[in-house]
């Protein structure tokens, strides 16, 4: 964060971020920033984390700076998240400080009542109490709160810049903790091949919960370049918005830019203020990629890779036109080849590194690899690695992606290798979900299928339940109560018997068969 601040003494009246219209400057920016830094150095300990609650405002990205600022980690919460999904996560940040930007909601005073005495709350867009926080003992709101720019504070490079939670198969969102010292090998990466600067326009599409808006905030900013939060309203169907911003920067899922394509909005040459196109979360399809060629012809095109416990992307590949497309052949584009300090092994069953040509699961390691799963030392054992017959030992993260590796050194993605599963962008695993409809149902057997199936992963998911006399409307009520909206199942149907295959484990292919035989 010392970079940022040097960044923004040397172009204060530059613009940094662009939101629902309003321009914010450098010096605004951080003068915002400021403020929240100096609330937290008077009222929370140095080592803790601090949650911040907001979506696609000014005050919840300055929120986020200013966390940084004064030297502690930052928690993202989504407004849009579930109460009980969103108290589980505060209580495994053990975060005592609470950050609530943005307008109040019916979400929000819920969750301000839940909250302990003890929290400390800070409301940098109230003029007063909350009134859900009346019983909360320390509340600074805005007229609490000096704006001023502070020089920032040079992190333990192994304290933690940020904790994000994804899907678990225990039914609890899992921990991942990524620390200075990997977001800044990340941030050292990618300047040296994305070359954002200054004149830049850079968008921002991610959720705040999703580990690549780390991406969108820290690359823009740190290369001095301006923001520019794409509205809710324009997440689906981006076209106008780019081009009435004059974009030269694009991140999004694959998903996006499909529905782009769907719509009919990839027009020849229609982008043509861009001039890098990035793409992440899921597999990419050739086709997708080159209608974007087409409606952006003057933008290099990516494709992007990584786990969230790799620190947002490992891999690239840079998709070289053939004649104004992306290789033909190809169904899928490459995940290509990793940078900055990466390295990759492509290993069968017994760790044994494959053939080129031949599949395994991916390993990453590098100094971006995670130090684990947040207090969850068993899980960590499992997917963090070492492995001495490998260069380097480790720690090598199993990523449970199945890859291969081409004669060129391009890597392919080929699928996964557990259950675990992409939907809209979101990493899902299945079991959670399962076991969430075994929790509101009562079902003696329950199975979750990605269904429609997609490159990358699916686009819902179908449940089935067994020996159960729930009502399938009622089980989506409850489950849209206690999971993220991508995780709720599109359908569920309740059966006679789950088959089995030979294993005797559920028969998932029959299922779906049955399934689309009946629609």
């Amino acid at each position: 964060m010392a970079h940022l601040t040097e960044i923004a003494a040397a172009q204060p009246d530059r613009p940094a971020l662009v939101v629902d219209g309003e321009s914010v400057t450098y010096r605004r920016m951080m003068e915002h920033a400021g403020s929240v830094a100096g609330a937290l150095d008077a009222t929370t300990a140095r080592d803790s984390l601090v949650a911040v609650w907001g979506t696609r405002s000014a005050s919840t990205y300055t929120a986020i700076i200013g966390v940084l600022l004064s030297g502690r980690g930052y928690v993202p919460l989504n407004p849009s998240f579930p109460l009980e999904r969103t108290l589980e996560m505060l209580r495994q940040a053990g975060s005592g400080t609470f950050v609530a930007t943005g307008p109040a909601t019916p979400a929000l005073t819920d969750l301000l009542a839940a909250l302990p005495d003890s929290t400390v709350v800070l409301a940098p867009d109230e003029r007063g109490r909350p009134a859900a926080a009346r019983s909360i003992s320390t509340v600074l709101a805005a007229d609490d709160l000096t704006p001023g720019i502070v020089q920032g504070v040079d992190p333990d490079p192994d304290s933690i810049a940020y904790l994000l939670f994804t899907s678990g198969t225990t039914g609890k969102p899992k921990g991942i903790g990524i620390p200075h010292s990997r977001l800044r090998a990340y941030l050292d990466a990618t300047a040296e091949y994305l070359d954002i600067g200054p004149d830049d326009r850079c968008s921002q599409n991610f959720a705040l919960t999703f580990d690549l808006s780390v991406h969108d905030l820290f690359v823009t900013w740190s290369s001095g370049a301006c923001l520019f939060v794409t509205p809710e309203r324009s997440l689906l169907a981006p076209s106008a918005f780019i081009k009435e911003q004059r974009l030269t920067s694009w991140f999004s899922t694959p998903t996006t830019a499909a529905m782009m394509l769907k719509l009919r909005m990839l027009t020849e040459a229609s982008f043509p203020s861009l001039r890098l196109s990035l793409f992440c979360g899921e597999a990419l399809p050739a086709s997708v990629a080159n209608a974007w060629q087409t409606a952006a012809p003057n933008s290099t095109v990516y494709n992007l890779y990584g786990p969230t416990e790799a620190t947002i992307a490992c891999t690239a590949h840079r998709i070289e036109p053939v004649n104004g497309t992306a290789d033909p052949v190809e169904s899928l584009v490459p995940i290509g080849r990793p940078f900055g300090e990466t390295t990759i092994a492509i290993v069968d069953d017994s760790f044994v590194p494959a053939a080129n040509g031949q599949a395994g699961e991916l390993l990453i390691g590098g100094p971006q690899v995670a130090p684990g799963y947040w207090i969850d030392p068993e899980r960590t054992a499992a997917s963090f690695v070492t492995l001495d017959h490998l260069e380097p030992s480790g720690p090598w993260y199993r990523t449970g992606d199945r890859a291969e590796l081409d004669d060129n050194g391009v890597i392919r993605y080929l699928g996964r290798v557990d259950d675990q599963l992409k939907i809209r962008g979101h990493r899902v695993e299945l079991g959670e979900v399962e076991s969430v409809l075994r929790r509101v149902s009562g079902a003696a057997a329950v199975v979750a299928v990605g269904w429609p199936k997609s490159p990358g992963g699916a686009d819902g998911i179908v449940a089935f339940l067994s020996g159960t006399n729930a009502d399938p409307p009622d089980v989506l009520d409850r489950c849209r109560s206690l999971l993220p909206d991508y995780m709720v199942p599109s359908v569920v149907h309740v059966v006679e018997v789950i088959p089995q295959n030979a294993s005797g484990k559920a028969d998932r292919d029959r299922l779906i068969e049955a399934f689309e035989g009946s629609r």
